[in-house]
């Protein structure tokens, strides 16, 4: 018996190590999911013999199945990829429009702030109880808070620097794996870089990040998730992690700052609209 069609495409896209651990991980899974998808329903034998009517059939699937929108453009990213490694770009549409997709990323989030409060405080209550998974995740809130940072960046930034008497946060974690520094510019954010340095001291972190080194980064990241949504933090509330990061750039916008220094601080392109994070 041959290798199984997830084999065969996980082979043909190769480790991906220029991407991050989880942005790979992620690839892999939904290449494994569409492989399966099509092994099971057409009996297809070898990866190479993919034709556009699998990838349109998988499509709809998602759709039917009342996958997001932006799920399904995820999955449809990495099925690209997968098409490129065997040579046949053309069994994808080049855009998503044309599966009936229309992602909007003009989705400012209004965070529940007391809500968020609320679970912020519970998190330093369980941190100061000795609970590990609090101080880590109690450490990262503050960053978001403070910084705006994304829930992995939250967890992985700690190194502080110093550059023309000027300190700052070095932010790892970013998408595709672009570092930058954001300055230190309040009292808040340097009382929030403190806290991430004692929570590393107290987990007895030798990198000095916030993750127990119990726990991996996958673990960690799903543990910070669940005890989150445990605390009622979750999409439909507003209250879940990715809106302080929504909050923190909209209350930028209220002080004043430019779109500039809005989408340098998110870690995106200087020229990008901050449509996303501030309501028109």
């Amino acid at each position: 018996m041959g290798k199984s069609l997830a084999t065969q495409a996980t082979a043909r896209i190769g480790k991906q190590w220029d991407k991050s651990k989880l942005t790979r991980e992620g690839t892999i899974q939904h290449i494994k999911d569409f492989a399966h998808y099509v092994e099971q329903r057409f009996g297809l034998e070898k990866i190479n013999n993919l034709k556009p009517g699998h990838v349109q059939a998988y499509v709809t699937s998602m759709q039917e199945k009342g996958l997001t929108q932006g799920t399904v453009a995820n999955r449809l990213s990495a099925i690209r990829q997968l098409a490129g490694s065997i040579g046949k770009q053309n069994i994808t549409f080049r855009t998503n429009a044309e599966y009936g997709i229309n992602r909007s990323r003009q989705n400012p989030v209004m965070a529940n702030r007391e809500l968020i409060d609320t679970i912020k405080t519970e998190l330093a209550f369980r941190a100061s109880q000795g609970d590990r998974v609090a101080m880590m995740a109690h450490a990262a809130a503050e960053l978001r808070d403070h910084f705006g940072l994304r829930a992995k960046e939250s967890l992985m930034s700690s190194r502080v620097v110093e550059n023309n008497g000027q300190l700052r946060l070095s932010i790892e974690g970013a998408k595709g794996g672009r570092p930058r520094e954001l300055d230190i510019r309040s009292a808040e954010q340097l009382k929030a870089v403190q806290l991430v340095l004692a929570t590393s001291r107290a987990l007895g972190s030798e990198t000095g990040r916030i993750l127990p080194p119990e726990l991996s980064l996958k673990d960690a990241y799903n543990a910070q998730r669940a005890l989150w949504s445990e605390l009622g933090g979750k999409r439909d509330t507003n209250g879940h992690m990715h809106a302080q990061r929504h909050d923190y750039f909209q209350r930028m916008h209220a002080s004043g700052s430019s779109n500039r220094e809005i989408m340098h601080d998110a870690g995106h392109g200087g020229n990008r609209s901050p449509g996303s994070y501030i309501p028109k």
